[in-house]
């Protein structure tokens, strides 16, 4: 009789094994999808804080003016501020907060469309290398086949300047990367001259309006 109660107790053993392994593997996915939530909800009020400042009345119409100054002195045609999230040294999402179009010939709605978007390893590497040299200079058809060489194929842009505006902290483990896509469709490249005038507007008044809206408290 014994006998046959350890029997059953060691035929029960994998049974129970297999269903501790499960609900361990059940309870482990709850917890990957509520951190996921959190996480996400998280990024969603950064950006939601982000957004607010840099649409405040004062701001918005003066980064306008001074974009709509580059507009008038360069080649450009469209300009859009982003932010990187979800990372320190290696961000994983971006999303625009800002667009202007020169005029209406190419304008999409980049801020609905580009909106918590998941980038690559080439568009980490534009990243820190627009942080490291202040400015990127992109031309679609010669990037690597990656995630901005088909947007920008999409939307025709020929070539495009990446540059970095700020970084803010936000915890141990995440900053908030700022950064400015100032692109072109017209088959030229951008002059040296260009470079210099929107440099100056970029340091004399863009990177000083949101360095003021997004450090006030």
């Amino acid at each position: 009789m014994i006998n046959d109660i350890i029997i059953a107790l060691i035929g029960a053993i994998p049974v129970s094994i297999t269903g501790l392994l499960l609900h361990y593997r059940e309870m482990k996915k709850k917890n990957i999808e509520i951190e996921k939530h959190i996480q996400e909800k998280r990024e969603h009020q950064i950006k939601g804080d982000v957004l607010d400042k840099v649409l405040n009345f004062s701001a918005f119409n003066k980064i306008k003016t001074a974009v709509d100054e580059i507009f008038n002195s360069t080649k450009a045609d469209r300009f859009l501020i982003l932010i990187a999230l979800n990372g320190k040294l290696d961000f994983n999402i971006v999303s625009v907060i800002f667009e202007q179009h020169k005029s209406t010939k190419y304008q999409v709605n980049a801020i609905a469309r580009y909106r918590s978007l998941k980038i690559d390893a080439e568009y980490r590497k534009l990243l820190k290398d627009a942080e490291k040299f202040g400015l990127v200079h992109v031309k679609t058809e010669d990037l690597n086949p990656s995630l901005l060489k088909g947007i920008y194929t999409i939307e025709n842009i020929v070539y495009s300047e990446i540059r970095h505006l700020l970084r803010l902290p936000i915890d141990d483990n995440n900053d908030i990367l700022i950064y400015s896509s100032l692109a072109t469709h017209d088959e030229e490249e951008f002059t040296e001259l260009e470079r210099t005038q929107a440099n100056i507007i970029y340091d004399s008044s863009i990177r000083n309006i949101l360095s003021n809206v997004l450090k006030e408290k």
